[in-house]
């Protein structure tokens, strides 16, 4: 089981410090873009790779702008922050951190740089988001606490697909360092020959996954080194590097605790 980690004063407690996992698919069941709960596996045509597009597919409640990026500079600062304090032991692989549910605890829960971190996705992803979507994932007074979650995923590693826990919501993905394509499908046509939707993301895009899309559809990430990409009239292969994945959630309350799901 996992541990809960937290900041006190900018300092990581190593004490609470998340126990070694081994690679492959995540298998945390507190973490987005990670099963959280069981579901079959998403099918496929022949095993074969699927084109995935740059533009966001018709999911009621996903939005995805593929040219909406976290600027270089802080994405690269932030990347760097995670490795050395979080990513420094082998195997280790998940990160989570729970932030205060408001102002009036003595210790904001998450790292300056991660707080940083929100302050300009709230910025950049504004202009696209219906305004109860954005005073959904950036409250201007904080009524719950927050998670965040990071991952660190190697070429070839994969997430299995999972419908999102229930208990969690106000749903934002930060990918850094490699680009992946995400596929999701309908609940109700996983067992189905429907094919998947595919979506590329590139390196430092964000996704939003509010309503239909995290409830009523599930999404996974294949185990591949490559992927698959359909720009205009032609297809071209996408090498994946190593990816650090950073999720922010709220939580209801007491579900700060690992381990309470029903």
């Amino acid at each position: 089981m996992l541990e809960q980690v937290e900041f006190h004063g900018g300092e990581l407690d190593s004490a609470m410090y998340p126990p070694l996992r081994d690679s492959g698919d995540k298998h945390s069941p507190n973490s987005l873009f990670h099963e959280d709960l069981p579901a079959s596996p998403i099918p496929s045509e022949g095993g074969d790779m699927e084109p995935a597009g740059l533009c966001a597919p018709p999911i009621p409640g996903l939005f995805f702008v593929p040219s909406l990026l976290l600027p270089l500079e802080l994405a690269d600062k932030i990347t760097e922050f995670c490795l050395k304090h979080y990513f420094n032991r082998p195997g280790v692989n998940q990160i989570m951190l729970f932030g205060a549910a408001s102002d009036s605890t003595p210790w904001s829960g998450l790292p300056p740089i991660l707080l940083e971190l929100l302050a300009s996705m709230s910025v950049l992803l504004q202009p696209s988001l219906p305004p109860e979507i954005h005073a959904l994932l950036f409250p201007r007074t904080p009524a719950h606490a927050r998670q965040a979650i990071l991952n660190l995923y190697h070429p070839g590693e994969g997430i299995i697909p999972h419908v999102d826990l229930l208990k969690r919501f106000g749903i934002v993905g930060l990918s850094l360092g490699s680009s992946c394509v995400m596929q999701f499908a309908r609940v109700d046509e996983v067992d189905s020959t429907v094919c998947p939707k595919h979506i590329f993301l590139p390196e430092r895009t964000m996704i939003v996954l509010p309503g239909d899309a995290r409830y009523a559809w599930i999404h996974g990430i294949e185990k591949r080194t490559t992927d698959l990409v359909a720009d205009a009239d032609t297809f071209r292969i996408v090498e994946r590097g190593v990816r650090l994945s950073i999720t922010f959630r709220w939580l209801l309350p007491s579900e700060d605790v690992v381990g309470l799901e029903a």
